[in-house]
């Protein structure tokens, strides 16, 4: 199981109720949706697929299967757009 972090390229806010993230690097961004934010609000310190499941339930009502689907899919996303990386890799995306 991997540890997730979040990058050091991006930076985000919120506006106009959604999250938005500017890579300080290439200036490109994005407006993350609602599990995306709520994930890299759980990354302020890195975690496991696991912990980033608990984390949500313990703040969201929703089953174990649906957040750990939901998780999944939003984690490969952030770790395409290089947002998120292996924590225990080599920094650089999963």
């Amino acid at each position: 199981m991997k540890t997730w972090s979040r990058s050091e390229d991006w930076v985000g806010t919120e506006v106009d109720g959604s999250y938005v993230m500017v890579n300080v690097e290439s200036g490109k961004y994005v407006a993350l949706n609602e599990t995306a934010s709520a994930i890299w609000h759980a990354l302020e310190i890195p975690r496991s697929d696991r912990d980033i499941v608990d984390y949500l339930r313990g703040r969201f009502d929703v089953s174990e299967e649906a957040c750990g689907e939901a998780v999944a899919q939003a984690i490969d996303t952030m770790s395409e757009m290089l947002l998120v990386h292996d924590a225990e890799g080599s920094g650089k995306p999963a």
